[in-house]
């Protein structure tokens, strides 16, 4: 930051050479007390900056320092008559290097790395860190050659051009990471890179440039999951007998995350944030979640190596590539911060991880100086007329929801403790007055339309099933802390899982088959489908009006995770103890002639019967139990049901655990407790 010109620079140090001027203009009259910054305070503020008369020396030192991410110090300047101290030598840059591989930060004003800075400037050092990133830092004698194989692997340009199309109109609204022209542009430019450059080396190469293979990659393997699979052109690229498009699409996304650890954290730019959250993605709709997890975390990170989290460097840090003028993409740090925050709630309140990062929306946004920039980015989605844009649907779920997933997770921390229950119900109305500000456009019941069909908003209708699903899911973690203690929390759980499966149903019944088998529909969908049997199961005198639906929709869930697990191993495990709930709860129904539930469903074995003494609510000791968490048990304490079982469930929709052989054992096993919900679920079921 510039110094104010009304104080000298020195404050008063004696010591320090005053700056030697020669033959002053009337730009200049002020000098002494000037900045000593090219341009100068007087010439920026008389929109002059091309005419102010710093030397070359200055010129070049300062055009090198626009490149450093954080220098806030301003440079001393002194002229050739000057007393000048001798230039930096070789041991002063390698100790500078040094301090920086120790991991401090270029953001911070009083770290060591800040006092480095500070010494070299007052020697008349270079400072840059970006400079000495580039400068000083040596990838490997391997890397050129590792690094050419690796985009080597890219396909056709015809090829690219479709895939990319794909992404764009079938995957980038999810999460509104790219710009569609500025992609395009960056493109352009790598396939306009001369393969004579490219052969001097990496390091002379753009940083930004050099990562976007790694972006390019993770695009066109999100592309190929939701390509329509009868494509010739796409399928010349499969080189071997019985590959799929989802395994071309492992190896590109293998091939970006190979050519991330090659460039190392020295190269981090946006791209390489973005690259990473893309990767994170992908990792996730694999049924990987576990590996999403820890390069979701990676990912924070590098967005907070380059400043994304103060807002202020996105928009004014030119190191990091946001070179274009456009109104959003000089902003799109912003938003891919917003994503990384919304992510990492999320997953730390279902998975039951540890939160990294932290967002103050309003303070956040502030960031932005312009007024109408701002308005325009951040307030953009309470707007009734205007089309709607995908961040829009991102932050009206935060405003309305994903806001309290700390609070939550908090909450679970604490241990649900009866007597910070008032917070539930707090949260719980602020979701529910929230919800009722939702413009028309995506109300989570009876919305309007109109945009729906419009150029542009085709993924509209997708997003807002997505929306309700997410707004849902807060509400019913927000009460599962409570589920065997408080009965309005039992309700309210029903409820809001009810309503995720009804939004998932329409959701799937919009998307096209080969849409269908991604991982990415089984998280609510699992969490709810367990929760509603299982209630249903403990509690079964209770919300005896939702019975009916209860059922009905954990049927249905339960058949869309055997159509995802036909090409998926999770999604097949999450259907295999699904079947065991509905397996369970179909056999209780039947004892208690409660046959009606079932109207909707022809799988009902007619001579089932079963003693349910040990189903009744105060045989089964939930009320010390904690509540059943699927999704991390799922991946983390690997649940399943018997293996003996899993070998007999069928691929096939028609798969109906009522009428499998009933001497299977349909027990849960995994790493979980004596005293856990699935243990006791399995004695129970005895």
């Amino acid at each position: 930051m510039a110094r104010d010109c009304t104080q000298g620079q020195n404050g008063g140090n004696k010591d320090i050479p005053k700056l030697q001027t020669a033959a002053p203009s009337k730009e200049h009259t002020e000098l002494e007390q000037c900045d000593r910054q090219y341009p100068c305070c007087n010439c920026v503020k008389r929109d002059m900056q091309d005419l102010c008369y710093y030397d070359n020396e200055t010129k070049d030192r300062q055009g090198t320092n626009s490149n450093s991410v954080g220098s806030e110090l301003p440079e001393i300047s002194l002229n050739t008559d000057a007393v000048r101290p001798d230039p930096p030598n070789k041991l002063d840059s390698e100790s500078q290097d040094k301090i920086q591989d120790l991991g401090y930060s270029n953001h911070g004003d009083y770290n060591s790395m800040s006092l480095l800075r500070t010494a070299e400037l007052y020697g008349s050092q270079d400072s840059s860190a970006a400079t000495s990133v580039q400068s000083h830092h040596s990838l490997g004698s391997d890397s050129d050659g590792n690094y050419k194989r690796l985009v080597r692997q890219l396909p056709s340009q015809a090829c690219i051009n479709t895939l990319v199309q794909t992404f764009f109109s079938a995957v980038n609204w999810q999460y509104d990471l790219l710009d569609e022209e500025d992609f395009g542009e960056d493109l352009d430019a790598w396939r306009n890179l001369p393969y004579s450059e490219l052969q001097l080396g990496l390091e002379k190469q753009a940083p930004h440039l050099l990562v976007f293979p790694a972006l390019l990659f993770q695009v066109l393997a999100h592309a190929l999951l939701f390509h329509p699979p009868h494509d010739e052109l796409i399928n010349s690229l499969m080189t071997m007998a019985g590959m799929t498009f989802h395994d071309l699409a492992i190896e590109y996304s293998d091939s970006s995350a190979e050519l991330l650890a090659l460039l190392g954290k020295k190269y981090i730019t946006v791209i390489t944030v973005q690259a990473g959250l893309l990767r994170a993605s992908f990792l996730k709709s694999s049924g990987k979640v576990v590996d999403a997890w820890h390069v979701l975390g990676a990912t924070i990170r590098d967005a907070q190596e380059i400043g994304l989290h103060t807002g202020r460097v996105a928009s004014e840090n030119s190191s990091i590539e946001l070179k274009r003028e456009g109104k959003h993409s000089r902003f799109v740090g912003h938003k891919i911060w917003v994503v990384l925050h919304i992510w990492d709630v999320h997953m730390a309140v279902v998975l039951g991880r540890p939160i990294a990062t932290d967002l103050q929306l309003d303070r956040f946004a502030g960031t932005i100086e312009d007024d109408d920039t701002r308005r325009d980015i951040f307030s953009h989605w309470q707007t009734e007329t205007d089309l709607p844009r995908p961040f829009d649907i991102i932050l009206a779920g935060y405003n309305v929801a994903y806001r309290y997933f700390k609070d939550i997770h908090g909450i679970e921390h604490n241990g649900a403790k009866s007597q910070g229950y008032h917070a539930v119900e707090r949260i719980h109305a602020a979701i529910k007055q929230n919800s009722d500000l939702l413009p028309s456009w995506c109300r989570l019941v009876n919305p309007d339309t109109r945009f729906d069909r419009l150029r542009g908003c085709q993924w509209l209708p997708f997003a807002r099933e997505g929306l309700s699903s997410l707004i849902h899911l807060v509400v019913l973690a927000l009460h599962r802390p409570f589920i065997f203690s408080v009965a309005n929390s039992r309700t309210e759980a029903l409820n809001a899982g009810i309503c995720i499966l009804r939004a998932q149903e329409r959701l799937f019944q919009q998307s096209e088959p080969h849409q269908c088998k991604v991982f990415n529909p089984v998280y609510a969908s699992f969490d709810a489908i367990v929760l509603i049997a299982a209630l249903c199961l403990v509690f079964p005198t209770e919300n005896i009006e939702l019975r009916a639906e209860c059922t009905l929709c954990v049927e249905r869930g339960m058949q869309r995770l055997s159509i995802i697990g036909q090409s998926n191993a999770m999604a097949k495990s999450a259907h295999g103890i699904v079947c065991s709930f509905y397996r369970r709860l179909g056999i209780s129904e039947t004892a208690e002639d409660s046959t009606a539930c079932f109207s909707d469903s022809q799988s009902v074995a007619p001579n089932t019967s079963t003693d349910l003494s040990s189903w009744t609510e105060s045989a089964l000791p939930f009320d010390t139990v904690l509540p059943p968490r699927p999704t991390h048990d799922l991946f983390y304490g690997h649940l399943s049901i018997s293996q003996t079982l899993m070998a007999d469930i069928s691929d096939s929709l028609s798969f109906d655990p009522l009428t499998v052989d009933p001497a299977n054992e349909w027990d849960f096993v995994g790493n979980f407790s004596d005293t856990s919900f699935w243990n006791l679920m399995n004695e129970s079921g005895h």
